[in-house]
């Protein structure tokens, strides 16, 4: 048992430091906008200069998150980001046609996936170490009718948002596909993005599921954000980033005031258990 954890350990200190480093080093690349990203990312996948830029900002803060102790849940928004990033290049190379480029990507995927299985609670449980900033607040728990009404309103705004835009991006609605030339994306980058915003509204809206829930949060934050960056760097009507940063704060918002029952996990020990002694 003990050779076992020790095997374990070891695998995954090895996937961790794979994804690390290559995250590191990655957003470092990305933020220079390197004449290999500009080749691969800007001239074979067509994409804006500015995704790089964005990537690169994600990236490394990314990579320390992974590497330091505690915070497990930032290190769970760390894992959906690069498993979104790893299968959204691979992605965009089959579209493109370089199959063979698309192996890379899918690769550190599973390193990170691996990471991912193996790591102790410590690293794993919401519970054992909360991080500040990234847990409900007080008044969460204690929701009465506006609570909850605000809740639902940012919920079902932002759900709403990504299942009717996902729907607009998998059909390729002409407005659609008109908008996202205008940002700049290529047009492939439709289904693969409107793939991930269909799922996201049941994983969110559905009772438990609390790591998927998670990862949806994460999903829908880093697609509304990124829109956000997206319309201020194209000069896009002002319309354009109010709505977009309307949804990423009501993601925030639903995020914030989720309740157990909505993907919460509860802590091992509640905190008005009476701790009873044998007479």
């Amino acid at each position: 048992m003990r050779e076992t954890t020790r095997i374990r350990a070891v695998i995954y200190w090895i996937a961790t430091s794979i994804i690390a480093v290559e995250s590191a080093v990655g957003g470092v690349w990305d933020l220079l906008r390197t004449d290999y990203v500009r080749d691969v990312l800007e001239q074979q996948l067509a994409y804006p200069w500015y995704v790089a830029v964005i990537l690169g900002v994600w990236k490394i803060p990314g990579a320390v998150v992974l590497v330091i102790p505690r915070f497990p849940r930032l290190k769970e928004w760390v894992y959906a980001g690069a498993i979104f990033v790893y299968t959204a290049a691979a992605a965009s190379h089959f579209f493109v046609g370089n199959v063979g480029a698309g192996i890379g990507p899918l690769g550190f995927a599973t390193v990170t996936m691996i990471s991912w299985a193996l790591r102790p609670a410590a690293r794993r449980d919401f519970a054992l170490h909360p991080t500040p900033f990234l847990r409900l607040p007080p008044f969460a728990s204690r929701r009465g009718r506006g609570t909850t009404i605000i809740y639902w309103a940012a919920t079902l705004g932002f759900t709403g948002a990504l299942l009717s835009g996902g729907v607009a991006d998998l059909i390729h609605r002409p407005e659609t596909v008109a908008g996202m030339a205008v940002l700049g994306y290529p047009g492939y980058f439709l289904y693969i993005i409107g793939f991930w915003k269909v799922l996201a509204p049941a994983a969110i809206l559905l009772p438990q599921f609390t790591r998927l829930k998670e990862w949806a949060y994460v999903g829908a934050f880093f697609n509304f954000s990124g829109a956000v960056v997206s319309h201020l760097v194209s000069g896009s009507e002002w319309y354009h980033v109010a709505y977009t940063s309307l949804f990423t704060l009501c993601t925030l918002t639903s995020w914030a005031l989720r309740r157990h029952e909505h993907g919460v996990m509860k802590p091992a020990i509640p905190q008005d258990a009476t701790v009873r002694t044998p007479n």
